[in-house]
């Protein structure tokens, strides 16, 4: 282990933002509110652009994530300048027509294609109730006619329901194919126009309204998803401000006006947690090189809304990292937090007179929680109703630990300690200057670990400090006013 005099500021990286993967993709819920053009400001800084939905696969994992914890988000779609004809199938070209004489008509306004008893398009109403054709499957032959009358929108629905989607026609001998299954009625085809156009400039024609909905009142140009209502989406006025969903791969750590580095790790994650650390152990072969400024005030990507917080269900730490670390020993991160503390990163603190749950056993001003919590869950409880979780950085913190833990109802027991894997080293998560150290054997600077790991103290024996997953669920012990 190494520890010298030298100070420097590293941000970490620790998904706490809403976070995760779809396919080669990335959606990432941004916890602070804003305009819609200033939401796709941010994300095109921070990552690709407001995300954009290109099938139900990415809405139904989007709405699983999110569940209802978010009233509204913003995506990327907008109104633009020209009514467009989309398949309901996604990513179907416009390769194939087969309108009646004087169709399509020339009007901007909302309106879905039906083919009549001789298989030739027609623009009509999308209120109208028909019978309609859904794909079969996958190669688009077994078509599937159903012979119900049903709105556009509902019809598109039904076959959604059935893992597919209205008809798309690519062929003259597809569309013969379609006309044989209609029973020489009217049906639903799966084509539509309509002005809505994606941020990034996709051509995704996915599209997942609520009821009623686009109503194109006034001003109402963007759109947002509404996860207390199944994700479905609502035209809004742009100016409102809510949070909103990015897409993409993190372009970059953000310096101009937070911190001055002359080497820093490229990144596919977000700036997320609010860190004053110290390092307690690290491998002195590694070097970086980082000037010894203070982190200035971060700007709005640092303060975000902490009254409504979703917490990420994974942390990774500074991934494709290009610098490594050398002398190393307090050091501070200036970021944003998503573990309900306020803006100027103070966490909310509870004093001993105040009357504890049930699971809260009270010494000093250390507090034992005997609910089994991840590390994440647990640094989330600590800082919404006490301080942090513990940091023990002399021996009679130590002792007064060890007597806590005891008590226990798991076999350890979690402190705020936490090992960045690309970098290879320990730290507490607030700025606490010490050198001691209390490792069980193999452990701390000797061991080897994998990403996500943190630190806990054994419950019973010797009570030393061990690295374990941070997906486990343990006790743990909270730092509180002493009141």
């Amino acid at each position: 282990m190494i520890m010298t005099e030298n100070r420097f500021i590293v941000m970490l990286l620790i998904s706490g933002f809403c976070s995760f993967t779809l396919g080669s993709s990335d959606f990432h819920l941004i916890n602070i509110s804003k305009t819609y053009e200033e939401a796709k400001t941010y994300c095109r800084e921070m990552y690709t652009d407001l995300a954009t939905v290109h099938n139900s696969t990415d809405m139904n994992r989007l709405v699983t994530f999110i569940s209802d914890a978010v009233a509204r988000a913003w995506i990327g779609l907008e109104t633009g300048d020209v009514w467009m004809w989309h398949w309901s199938w996604p990513d179907q070209k416009l390769d194939f027509f087969n309108w009646k004489a004087g169709e399509p008509q020339n009007k901007n306004q909302d309106a879905c294609a039906a083919m009549d008893q001789h298989g030739k398009w027609f623009e009509s109403d999308c209120g109208t109730s028909r019978s309609f054709v859904c794909h079969g499957n996958s190669d688009t032959s077994g078509h599937i006619f159903v012979a119900e009358t049903k709105s556009w929108r509902d019809a598109q629905n039904h076959c959604r329901g059935l893992s597919s989607d209205l008809v798309s026609i690519h062929l003259a001998k597809e569309n013969e194919a379609v006309q044989n299954v209609s029973a020489s009625q009217n049906v639903w085809i799966g084509l539509f126009k309509d002005p809505w156009k994606w941020s990034d400039g996709s051509n995704s024609s996915f599209r997942d309204w609520k009821p009623f909905q686009p109503n194109y009142l006034e001003g109402q140009n963007c759109v947002a998803a509404v996860f207390k209502g199944q994700g479905k989406w609502n035209d809004l006025k742009c100016s409102g401000k809510r949070r909103f969903v990015c897409r993409g791969a993190n372009k970059s750590i953000p310096t101009t006006d937070q911190v001055n580095m002359t080497t820093l790790p490229n990144t596919s994650q977000e700036v997320i947690i609010t860190y004053h650390f110290t390092v307690v152990s690290t491998n002195h072969s590694n070097t970086i090189n980082v000037t010894t400024t203070e982190a200035t005030t971060a700007n709005e990507v640092t303060t975000p809304n902490t009254t409504d917080i979703v917490l990420s269900t994974s942390s990774t730490e500074l991934n494709n990292a290009t610098a490594e670390l050398s002398t190393v020993t307090t050091t501070q991160i200036t970021s944003t937090t998503t573990v309900h503390t306020t803006t100027d990163g103070a966490s909310a603190l509870t004093t001993l007179n105040e009357t504890l749950k049930p699971t809260e056993m009270a010494l000093g001003n250390l507090i034992l929680i005997q609910e089994n919590m991840t590390w994440i869950e647990a640094m989330s409880y600590c800082r919404e109703h006490h301080i942090d979780l513990v940091h023990i950085t002399t021996k009679d913190i130590q002792e007064k630990v060890a007597v806590k833990a005891k008590n226990a109802t798991s076999p350890h027991v979690w402190l705020g300690l936490r090992y960045t894997c690309n970098f290879n080293f320990w730290f507490w998560t607030s700025s606490t200057t010490a050198c001691y150290l209390n490792w069980a054997p193999g452990q701390g600077s000797e061991g080897k670990y994998d990403c996500g790991v943190t630190g806990a103290i054994e419950a019973t024996g010797r009570q030393q400090w061990v690295g374990l997953p941070e997906t486990e669920k343990l006790n743990f012990i909270c730092s509180a006013c002493a009141g």
